[in-house]
């Protein structure tokens, strides 16, 4: 009953609505920062000066192992207790208050149980008494604040406990929000730099087909992310003498970032040696043995076919890296064939020497797809793969249209195909279509030759 009355006391209750209002003060001051450092030791300095603590420290969760790191410490020691210290998990009374989810008034430290005095001996200071709350989020525990020792001596009080209860439950509100600000303010750069990157590597893809007497050429790549392991260019004619032009057309294992950062050191390897006299085969074997030490043992691995055609003669020249064949439609016969070929995938063996093989004749109105197997294994919502066959058809059906024409039929077929189905991988084709019987004098470039569909 005397304790009822002591709770009446006007003087009392005064003291006690001064508390809240100073509470709901540090709690908004608190929740005004959305810097997760600054909210931290602003919830340490508003909690030690409203409690009159000597010392104080914040301990977060570490997510792997569950144990606690010290984030925060200020007061006597704090220069002692240095900043990323673990408390393993249920620790003293900061873990138990931890595994527990409570808080904890402990009035003499060294009679308590639960009280680890390593901190102690570590740091010369003397633990008296000890208040400890848990910061929780959504029944999730972040984290755990202690306030150590009252300036002046004795006990911290129910009437503390109760307080620092109401701001640890404000400042687990505000640690949250700080994070999750913190964690969007990354994302939104990540996507920045990721359309950066991917600006970069569409700089990289041709803006429009060279213009080659006697044939008509389209090409596009689209990425299933951002960025993507897809590449294909157009490149000069391994002999500097002809007017025709060589198109390679590559796929890096995976996609994302790690498959476009080795397309890009693929491509400046492939151009760099294109630009020096040589053979096909022993082109793709000095980029080979380059692009091994990129791959190193990472698995990662490109494959790559280089198409060399030559109108004055009519010569296709050709090597495979693991790719698959270019397709060969003849409107004349309706037939298709492939132009195949042996050799392995890029990076996998650094020794490995690259054949060229060749094919002579082409005839007016023939049109050869390269691509990436991103087309022929898109899928539908019912799983099932969009295939050579229906490219085939896709080709056929096109063949007696202009070579972008053809693309943009192939490319809207797939699409169709897939529906809503997300991409799975990222998709290439490169058209390339003749316009007169190979060995006749080459015809004019057709306007229709500077077209790459996007």
């Amino acid at each position: 009953m005397p304790e009822a009355l002591d709770d009446l006391d006007p003087a009392h209750l005064r003291e006690r609505v001064e508390s809240l209002r100073r509470c709901f003060e540090l709690c908004a001051l608190i929740s005004s920062s959305i810097d997760v450092d600054d909210v931290l030791e602003r919830i340490m300095t508003a909690s030690r000066q409203a409690l009159d603590a000597e010392t104080c420290s914040l301990l977060l969760t570490e997510q792997e192992t569950g144990d606690l790191v010290f984030t925060v410490a200020q007061g006597p020691v704090a220069d002692k207790l240095p900043k990323g210290h673990v408390l393993r998990r249920g620790e003293g009374v900061a873990g138990w208050v931890q595994l527990n989810a409570q808080p904890v008034l402990v009035p003499d430290a060294y009679a308590d149980p639960r009280f680890n005095p390593e901190v102690d001996r570590r740091t010369g200071y003397r633990t008296r008494t000890i208040m400890c709350v848990p910061l929780a989020v959504k029944n999730r525990l972040i984290g755990v604040a202690a306030l150590i020792n009252k300036n002046g001596g004795g006990p911290f009080t129910g009437e503390d406990l109760e307080l620092f209860t109401i701001i640890a439950a404000q400042a687990s509100i505000a640690i949250d929000n700080a994070r999750l600000h913190q964690a969007m303010l990354a994302k939104q750069r990540m996507e920045f730099e990721l359309s950066i990157a991917a600006s970069i590597q569409h700089d990289f893809m041709p803006h429009s087909p060279p213009c080659v007497p006697g044939f008509e050429l389209a090409g596009t790549s689209v990425s299933c992310d951002s960025t993507g392991g897809d590449y294909y260019d157009y490149l000069p004619h391994p002999d500097p003498a002809c007017t025709g032009l060589s198109v390679a057309v590559g796929d890096v294992s995976g996609h994302g970032i790690p498959a476009a950062l080795l397309m890009a050191s693929a491509r400046a390897l492939i151009r760099a040696r294109a630009s020096q006299p040589g053979m096909l085969g022993e082109m793709l074997s000095d980029v080979n043995r380059l692009m091994s030490r990129d791959t190193g043992q990472s698995g990662r691995f490109m494959t790559l076919f280089w198409l060399a055609l030559d109108p004055a003669s009519g010569t296709l020249a050709f090597v495979r890296a693991g790719h698959d064949p270019a397709l060969v439609y003849n409107p004349r016969s309706d037939s298709f064939s492939e132009l195949a070929g042996k050799g392995l995938p890029l990076g996998v063996e650094s020794c490995y020497g690259y054949e060229q093989a060749s094919r002579h004749g082409f005839e007016k109105g023939e049109v050869i797809v390269i691509g990436t197997d991103g087309v022929w294994e898109c899928r539908n919502a019912a799983g099932e793969m969009y295939g050579k066959d229906r490219l085939r058809e896709a080709v056929a059906g096109s063949a007696n249209l202009h070579a972008r024409d053809i693309l943009q039929a192939c490319m809207d077929d797939v699409e169709a195909f897939r529906g809503k189905t997300p991409r799975q991988d990222d998709l290439t084709i490169v058209v390339l279509k003749c316009l007169q019987d190979g060995g006749q004098e080459p015809q004019n470039c057709n306007i229709f030759n500077n077209a790459t569909v996007l």
